[in-house]
């Protein structure tokens, strides 16, 4: 039987859009841990929330944060204790992203606010999250969230203009990001690589939003978990190698890793 890994987003595709809840997708998760595959977190949260998440799911695999900005190694393996972290930055450091971003809003008038420019309290209010998990996605290491106040047509020259910055404009499930030319399919890349996994491991990918998108068409197996507003993302992909979940996250997640799993006889 071939090996998998598994890489997963987490906000509107393991983790519930509004209350962050993982509950309903509890025994998929056991299921996984059981069997001892690989599950990579890899998601637009910040180190300090991820943390916090694995272990509340009680795993203890290597994690990307930011969009593919950073990848954390316990004990420098892709697996083990948290005391000693490797922290690797594939992105561009958030005092260089702040710096960009100042500069294009003071020089050309940019409208949007970003994490940076929100009070812990104002992001409680803005996101719903409670104040620990707002004061933890404040703390950033390689990406920027914002909120666009400014017209469509002002958008793409907003764009055009981080792109000549070296930086990238990434849609993601509520916030544009900001970041550099990496994102969540370098991540996965790089650990594929560095663990020697690239040919000899099937890949599984979930997602639900546009910037999963390049980490799920380069996975051997691709699932869309369904947004809250009935839509699911569209893929480049071999309709075989594609699952659509009915459901929003996390009952979604759990269906899609059970279709999975039988499609490719996997326990």
């Amino acid at each position: 039987m071939n090996d998998y890994i598994i890489f997963t987003d987490l906000d509107g595709t393991l983790l519930d859009h509004h209350d962050y809840s993982f509950a309903e997708a509890i025994p998929a998760l056991k299921k996984i841990k059981e069997m001892q595959i690989p599950l990579i977190i890899n998601s637009s949260k910040t180190f300090a929330e991820i943390k916090q998440i694995r272990e509340k799911m009680h795993i203890n695999w290597a994690f990307s944060v930011e969009n593919g900005a950073a990848i954390f190694l316990p004990d420098g393996k892709i697996s083990g204790t948290d005391n000693a972290m490797e922290q690797i930055i594939l992105g561009i450091p958030y005092h260089k992203i702040l710096n960009i971003l100042k500069s294009l809003r003071e020089i050309d008038g940019f409208e949007f606010k970003g994490f940076n420019d929100f009070s812990v309290k104002g992001l409680m209010l803005e996101t719903g999250l409670p104040e620990i998990e707002a004061t933890q996605a404040k703390q950033r290491l390689a990406s920027e969230p914002l909120l666009w106040l400014d017209g469509e047509d002002k958008l793409k020259m907003f764009e055009e203009k981080l792109n000549h910055q070296g930086l990238q404009l990434i849609q993601g499930g509520r916030f544009l990001h900001v970041m550099g030319k990496n994102d969540k399919s370098t991540a996965m890349a790089w650990l594929l690589n560095r663990f020697n996994l690239d040919s000899k491991t099937l890949v599984i990918a979930l997602g639900d939003s546009q910037n999963d998108l390049r980490m799920l068409e380069q996975a051997d197996y691709a699932a869309i978990i369904r947004k809250n507003n009935g839509e699911s993302l569209q893929i480049s992909k071999s309709p075989e190698t594609i699952v659509k979940s009915k459901s929003i996250a996390p009952m979604g997640w759990q269906e899609a890793i059970d279709e999975l799993f039988k499609n490719l006889n996997i326990g």
